[in-house]
């Protein structure tokens, strides 16, 4: 007693013996194992011997109850099953007995990948921001599946499902069977993550209907991120005598700042240099999961060239939040001066030495690599 347990607990297990000699003590017992429904042996530790019919001093009348300690089985074993149990004296095996393993172990996510996408950028096709995400399973949809290969086929069968659980609602993607793939002690699964308007994080289980004997089952919840993606800013670039027009689109924002109470700053340091805000666009449609955002802005005269932070801010009373960030450079204005052999004949000749060419030196002209750049 007892005659079955959990795989993942140890049991102290008691076991009644007739007919023995009268005499016989535990140190008489030299060794005790069990041989698992898998296949594996373990070590099992003799606890006692006690005779329980002391003045029997034959072999028909004897009774001896002999306690074991038997320890939680590994995880290859986690499916559980009929195992047998002896005890060996130093002639050979004494006596054995069945023990019935039950399979433990709750649904649990060993991990998934990736963790995160894009929100829609692309309102006329917004599966184009979902990825698939790859999530491995142990002991889904039960832990003794997985002992026959069974759990794929299980799986299908009790319409497993992928919960994605937001604010607006829950959304549950179903893999196929070709999504689903098993392997010794684990099952991987395939969908295609939902497309999100707004940047946030969706919690995720894992789920699968009851089925005969076998209740309805769920994982533990774990997280799904969603991230607005780079913004998109154009030109990239502007002289520093300012009047520089910009359009900066920006994506999964909630919600989206009324004109009133956007602020867009240039940083240099410790200052921030305002920037006219011309006009905001939101664009939210019905039954299309984007919020984007496109800003018009007119850039200011500067002081000096190089690369600048642009700050996008919300201000709402006395309540400041920086919503994107993106890089400005400023340049000074490129100047033509000293034109030689400037002249020329209707021909195309000049006074160069070579009769054909002239020379322009400008001041502040960018980097080039080579004279394809111009």
């Amino acid at each position: 007693y007892p005659s079955d347990g959990s795989t993942d607990l140890s049991h102290d297990i008691a076991v009644t013996v007739q007919y023995v000699e009268p005499t016989f003590k535990l140190a008489d017992l030299t060794a005790a194992q069990l041989v698992t429904a898998q296949g594996h042996t373990y070590q099992v530790e003799i606890l006692s011997v006690a005779n329980k019919k002391s003045k029997c001093l034959h072999t028909y009348c004897s009774l001896f109850e002999v306690k074991f300690s038997a320890p939680a089985l590994n995880e290859a074993d986690n499916g559980g099953g009929a195992a047998n149990f002896s005890a060996h004296t130093a002639a050979g095996e004494m006596f054995s007995w069945p023990f019935k393993y039950v399979a433990a172990g709750d649904p649990e996510v060993l991990g998934f990948s990736p963790k995160w996408q894009y929100v829609v950028s692309d309102s006329t096709n917004a599966a184009a921001s979902s990825r698939t995400v790859t999530i491995f399973l142990k002991n889904f949809p039960r832990p003794g599946c997985k002992d026959t290969l069974a759990c794929k086929a299980e799986a299908f069968g009790r319409k497993t499902r992928v919960r994605f659980s937001r604010a607006s609602g829950d959304f549950d993607v179903t893999p196929s069977a070709s999504g689903m793939t098993e392997t010794t002690g684990m099952l991987s699964i395939q969908v295609l993550a939902p497309p999100r308007a707004v940047a946030g994080v969706d919690t995720l289980t894992v789920r699968a209907d009851a089925e005969g004997d076998e209740g309805a089952v769920e994982t533990g919840v774990f997280s799904f991120e969603y991230l607005a993606p780079p913004r998109i800013v154009s030109p990239v670039d502007g002289s520093v005598q300012g009047g520089t027009e910009v359009t900066v689109k920006a994506y999964g924002l909630d919600p989206i700042p009324a004109q009133s109470d956007m602020r867009v700053t240039i940083v240099d340091g410790t200052t921030e240099t305002n920037v006219n805000v011309l006009e905001v666009t939101p664009n939210r449609q019905d039954g299309v999961p984007i919020s984007e955002m496109t800003l018009k802005l007119s850039m200011p005269a500067f002081a000096s060239a190089g690369v600048f932070t642009c700050r996008i801010k919300r201000v709402v009373g006395a309540s400041t939040d920086v919503l994107t960030e993106f890089l400005f450079e400023y340049f000074n204005t490129p100047v033509a001066s000293n034109l030689e052999h400037g002249d020329a004949t209707v021909e195309g000749q000049t006074g160069a030495t070579d009769g054909a060419s002239t020379a322009l030196r400008i001041s502040d002209f960018p980097s080039i690599a080579s004279g394809a750049d111009v």
